[in-house]
């Protein structure tokens, strides 16, 4: 009989180790998954109750289910890639202010892999502790249950817990959120909202594929803005236009000083000189969304990189606007065509010329960087060329720089002028942007008279300084003009309110094209 009695005791206590690791484990999960899916629709306060409860019995189901079945040190490797994963959603929720769908990972991974050099700093160090600590705690009771065995009658709490995991999983999708609605209105942070990573992972893989996703971003086409034609009077196009799409220029550069110094003394002398607006950015896959917003005029897919969508729809686009009225387009980017699949949407724009890394470097001569053209190089590149054609026939320069890109590490410290002994990304940044700037200067003060330049942000700066917020700088400068004395929002608080978006931007632009044929339509007449 004591035999029994300690074999029964010795089987709880087992069991209540193993039920330990998974409360932690259940716990872990479903605190990440908080700070991965942002979701603030407005929804009543028993949805919201009901959405948390399954996915905290989902979460607990899933780990005991894992750490009563699975081998340990296969339980310990499930640990240690949750932790890795765990830095990675939650910091591409704290970039893109969305949860990591596998509508992105599919059409994206290589992007990601390419952009996303390893840097320190990306870490979330407070999560990161409180994992390696729990982990520690997970390993050491894992271990001591394993030095005690374990019997198989355990494997059927293990297999119990799946079951519930499958039950509750068919009950909620069948009865509350079926994962067809991904197809309609619903975004992977709703459906993740009430059933996590994995299932909502699964439901995008059956449910979404290139049709719908086409479908979804075709719909996106209505909804246009255009507040900003509303508040300017159209200006006249006189000469070239080149559209300046600078990395991770956020607003809070413009007037800041670092040591007694401005950071972009160029961009703050425009900022004066030229029409300025505080926009709010668009980033919900990526840079390419700002680059399809202005070449677009209307908004990019919500749900994957709208270029990767091969069918995808491109009419009365900005360079077959720019076409229509007697201009040649081209578009400069020192990264590769195929990042993002720039090259085979740009062609099917409509652009004369593309100039991308590849080009660049065996048909333009220029040299590589590390991973990249540097933007002195491209900048350099195209004045040459608007210098070459001026007087020919008007030209239209797309550029979109690359050098200031995060973790802002391409530029070489031979480069580093504003702050030499950079240590820190934060610092980084501002030497790449103070690089970016000082070429700028060069690139635009070397235009003809009368070109139209526009300069903007794709997006804000991921570091830490100066006041917060979603903006960027959206800058109209005329060589040889003060554009300011014209604008006439300029005392107006919505031209720095942040109540704007490149979108409304974006439509004055191609206005501006627009109404020029109406006027070349009218001479001819």
């Amino acid at each position: 009989m004591k035999e029994i009695y300690s074999k029964c005791v010795k089987w709880r206590m087992v069991s209540l180790l193993l039920l330990a690791v998974a409360v932690i484990w259940t716990l872990e999960l479903f605190s990440v998954q908080a700070m991965s899916f942002s979701y603030n629709a407005s929804i009543s306060m028993h949805k919201w109750v009901g959405a948390q409860a399954t996915r905290l019995l989902l979460n607990a189901a899933f780990s005991v289910g894992c750490v009563f079945l699975l081998p340990c040190s296969l339980t310990i490797a499930f640990f240690i890639g949750f932790i890795v994963f765990a830095q990675i959603s939650v910091y591409y929720m704290a970039v893109f202010e969305r949860a990591l769908t596998w509508t992105t990972i599919q059409a994206q991974w290589s992007e990601g892999i390419v952009g996303a050099q390893l840097d320190w700093e990306y870490l979330n160090i407070p999560l990161l502790l409180a994992m390696l600590t729990t982990l520690a705690i997970k390993i050491f009771l894992l271990i001591w249950v394993k030095r005690k065995g374990r019997r198989s009658a355990m494997r059927w709490i293990g297999i119990t817990a799946w079951f519930i995991y499958c039950l509750t999983t068919i009950t909620v999708m069948n009865r509350f959120d079926p994962p067809r609605q991904l197809r309609t209105h619903v975004l992977g942070d709703r459906f993740g909202f009430t059933y996590g990573f994995v299932l909502l992972w699964a439901s995008e893989a059956v449910y979404l594929n290139q049709e719908q996703l086409l479908q979804g971003a075709v719909e996106q086409r209505v909804n246009v803005t255009d507040r900003l034609a509303e508040l300017e009077p159209l200006l006249p196009l006189t000469g070239d236009v080149v559209i300046l799409q600078v990395e991770s220029l956020d607003w809070r550069l413009l007037n800041h000083y670092v040591n007694g110094k401005p950071v972009s003394p160029f961009l703050n002398r425009l900022a004066d000189e030229a029409m300025l607006f505080k926009i709010t950015d668009i980033h919900a896959n990526g840079s390419g969304d700002a680059d399809f917003i202005m070449l677009n005029a209307v908004p990019p897919s919500p749900v994957v990189m709208t270029y990767t969508l091969v069918h995808y729809p491109y009419r009365d686009t900005l360079p077959q606007l720019a076409a229509c009225v007697g201009y040649t387009t081209a578009i400069f980017h020192g990264n590769t065509g195929n990042f993002y699949s720039r090259a085979q949407a740009f062609q099917r724009m409509g652009f004369d010329e593309l100039w991308f890394l590849e080009k660049l470097r065996d048909e333009g001569g220029l040299p590589l960087n590390r991973w990249d053209i540097r933007d002195d190089k491209v900048l350099a590149f195209s004045q040459k060329r608007l210098q070459e054609e001026h007087g020919m026939q008007r030209q239209l320069h797309y550029i979109i720089t690359l050098t200031s890109h995060l973790p802002f590490t391409y530029l070489e410290p031979a480069e580093w002028t504003f702050l030499p002994e950079a240590n820190n990304m934060l610092d980084r940044y501002f030497n790449s942007i103070n690089f970016v700037d000082r070429h700028l200067e060069q690139y635009v003060d070397g235009l003809a008279q009368g070109t139209l330049v526009i300069i903007f942000g794709d997006h804000r700066a991921p570091v830490n300084y100066g006041a917060e917020g979603e903006y960027v700088p959206f800058i109209i400068h005329r060589v040889g003009e003060r554009l300011a004395v014209r604008q006439a929002s300029r005392t107006l608080p919505i031209a720095y309110s942040g109540e704007l978006t490149l979108l409304d931007t974006a439509s004055y632009v191609h206005r501006l094209f627009k109404q020029q044929d109406r006027e070349e339509i009218g001479v001819h007449e």
